[in-house]
């Protein structure tokens, strides 16, 4: 087979890691829509598979760009013109199913009222549509467009076979050299898969070690604001405590349909001056990633960073700052101040116990809130169908020790 009657290189590595990487998408999305919510893997599958889908819109659309440009190898001069118009319309309908079903997706996250955000291989925010912020019923344009991924994905499925059995035909039955014309046959081609698969394979790997953005980020810096105004302000007089990440712990006790569960989030920080003969000149200032927020549940969890919940896009910190802290009478301590969640800001008070040994301390204390005075949940469904408690109970345990 000559040259000419082959499909470029580039065409070839392009054909066949879009179709890897659909039967594996369509495979890996009919898995995890069957894993049950409680599974630790179904929302990291869930971001997994939009990062591959909108990497399959990538390189369709330079898949479209080189066929524009570079025609393909014309079909055995015997095959009938019925047989010509059919392979023409197969493919064509392929490029449009594999622009569509991604951009459905996308669709999909973009109107849903969870306004979960999606970002590429757990680094790289992609926005969402920004044609469809207008939407007034989210649920059901949600409803609709996942109605329209999962048949068109089904619909592909089909065409891929109707094409397969098509190669096989010319191949087999025919005997001429349709399919070896898009088969692998040279280092230029094994070379341009191998690059696709190793990049792709690279972002996997980066979205399991990466921590989500913004997540650290916010309340490493919100926490680095609180120092320099406690340095400035109150507790110029008391010492510092520099607190154990590990050992400490920020936890949440919520109920869902009568059920109690329990979360803790994963990033915080805080600064603490803290003198129990000097309280009037004590203070402590927390910073608390909302994101990093987790219960166990992948669903449950895959709510708290949209709109009705924490809306982390727009306010990746909750902070807690305190100037007031009194000794209670059974010899225990409350820290009085303004707890600010998203642009809810209200008075707490923070009871705690104090232990201090030397230069280590621990602390240990909570408050029960109610979810609502910060905007949590205010649509009536998460109460009535979801069934989500008001109350949660906020805990901790900070291990600190004495800065030198």
């Amino acid at each position: 087979m000559t040259d000419s009657a082959r499909y470029t290189s580039v065409a070839v590595a392009l054909h066949w890691a879009i179709a890897v990487l659909i039967v594996g998408n369509i495979a890996g999305g009919l898995f995890m829509h069957n894993l049950p919510n409680e599974s630790s893997i179904k929302y990291d599958l869930y971001q997994l598979h939009k990062s591959f889908g909108l990497s399959i819109l990538a390189l369709t659309f330079a898949r479209l760009g080189w066929r524009i440009g570079h025609k393909a190898p014309p079909l055995p001069a015997a095959t009938p013109d019925w047989r010509r118009i059919g392979a023409r319309a197969v493919h064509w309908a392929f490029y449009g199913l594999m622009l569509i079903i991604p951009l459905s997706g996308w669709a999909m996250v973009s109107v849903s009222p969870l306004d979960i955000p999606t970002y590429f291989f757990g680094v790289i925010p992609v926005p969402h549509l920004p044609f469809l912020g207008g939407v007034a019923d989210r649920a059901g344009a949600e409803d609709l467009f996942a109605e329209v991924h999962e048949y068109l994905a089904f619909g592909l499925l089909g065409l891929l076979v109707l094409h397969v059995g098509a190669a096989l035909k010319h191949h087999y039955a025919d005997k001429d050299g349709v399919l070896r014309s898009m088969l692998v046959a040279g280092r230029r081609e094994w070379t341009g898969l191998a690059g696709i698969f190793a990049a792709l394979g690279l972002g996997a790997v980066v979205y399991a070690i990466a921590p989500m953005p913004g997540a650290a980020g916010a309340a490493g810096d919100a926490a680095a604001q609180g120092a320099g105004s406690a340095s400035a302000g109150n507790g110029a007089g008391a010492p510092l405590w520099r607190v154990d990440d590990e050992a400490s712990r920020l936890g949440f006790t919520g109920t869902q349909q009568g059920r109690a569960f329990d979360g803790s989030f994963g990033e915080f920080s805080a600064d603490i001056r803290f003198d129990p003969d000097i309280l009037d000149a004590s203070r402590i200032s927390v910073a608390v990633s909302p994101r990093s927020a987790t219960t166990g549940d992948a669903t449950r969890d895959s709510t708290i960073p949209g709109s009705e919940w924490f809306a982390v896009r727009e306010h990746p910190t909750a902070t807690f700052v305190s100037e007031d802290i009194r000794r209670t009478a059974d010899g225990a301590y409350e820290a009085r101040g303004v707890l600010t969640i998203k642009d809810y800001a209200k008075d707490i008070a923070l009871g705690f116990t104090l232990d201090i040994d030397g230069e280590e301390a621990v602390a240990e204390g909570g408050v029960t809130l109610v979810r609502t005075d910060f905007g949590l949940g205010l649509d009536d469904s998460w109460l009535n169908a979801e069934g989500v408690g008001l109350e949660v109970r906020v805990d901790f345990r900070i291990e600190a020790s004495r800065a030198p």
